[in-house]
């Protein structure tokens, strides 16, 4: 019966899903890589957040031969790691998942087409962050077919995992050998938020308050916008960028000015990447604004 053992593993943290299941991705190997995953037996697997790769290892479940095969097979790839040297093998792999917006939220760490790549880093640890570079143009056929990948397959990065090939075989040979891990964290992008208001609420003084700021500090200010949906509407904009989620946690509560601070709307509803817009900066350059419009 074939046994599997774990060779290694990627896991995707992103800011944006903080506290959800995040998104589903998808991982499609290169040519090169089906190839090598062909050639030493390695089955990819997906799982929650990023994927698995291991290696089958052909054991025989009999009483009699089981423990003389297991032997023999763990002799032979001893053998053949230490033939191998330091050959490397790279598995690359296309990400992907099923959310047109992704990129829009993505504080991308280099610029597009990118790859995430062990690459360069130390390997002595269990948990490795893999580090970030951009796919330059070239004429090698498979630069241009991942930029390619990236134009019309909707591939949001690359990841290239450089192994030696004796650390690939000695994995059937050290079956108490932990796999490696690789981690890749990606940060949200930081947008403006803007309220708009419509109806008597327009027709008040009115401030944002953050309930999450701490003591004696006023948290995220928001300050009066001069571009308002309609001439008679009222809007308020953040002074500083926040950053976006698929499930805001943001506190904001709606106080009328004077009035003792009376309450209109104990707590504000927070924006989404549904309604973007944009916003003439003081520097008279764009700026993009998440809106979020309340008539009352």
């Amino acid at each position: 019966m074939a046994r599997f053992l774990p060779l290694f593993s990627v896991a995707i943290e992103h800011d944006f899903f903080a506290g959800t299941p995040g998104a589903n991705w998808r991982f499609t190997p290169t040519p090169q890589c089906a190839e090598l995953e062909k050639q030493y037996s390695l089955v990819l697997r997906p799982v929650d957040k990023g994927m698995e790769m291991w290696r089958e290892s052909d054991d025989h479940t009999s009483s009699t031969g089981m423990a003389a095969d297991t032997r023999a097979n763990d002799t032979r790839d001893a053998v053949l790691a230490r033939d191998a040297g330091s050959h490397v093998l790279c598995f690359s792999y296309e990400v992907s998942c099923d959310d047109p917006q992704f990129s829009f939220y993505t504080d991308w760490p280099v610029t597009p087409p990118l790859c995430f790549s062990n690459e360069g880093l130390a390997q002595q640890e269990p948990l490795v962050n893999l580090q970030a570079s951009a796919i330059p143009t070239s004429s090698r056929p498979e630069t241009v077919r991942r930029n390619e990948s990236f134009q019309f397959k909707a591939t949001q990065f690359s990841i290239d995992i450089f192994l030696s090939e004796a650390e690939v075989l000695h994995q059937a040979a050290q079956q108490d050998r932990v796999s490696r891990c690789y981690a890749i964290h990606l940060k949200s992008k930081t947008i403006r938020w803007k309220y708009f208001f419509t109806g008597s609420l327009a027709r008040k003084k009115m401030l944002i308050v953050d309930l999450d700021a701490n003591e004696g500090q006023t948290g995220i200010v928001f300050e009066t916008s001069t571009q308002t949906a309609t001439d008679s509407g009222f809007a308020l904009i953040s002074q500083t960028a926040i950053p976006m989620q698929y499930r805001p946690v943001q506190q904001f509560q709606l106080r009328e000015v004077g009035m003792a601070g009376k309450v209109l709307i104990k707590r504000l509803p927070n924006a989404s990447v549904n309604k973007i817009g944009k916003e003439r900066g003081p520097d008279g350059q764009n700026l993009l604004v998440a809106e979020i419009y309340i008539h009352q």
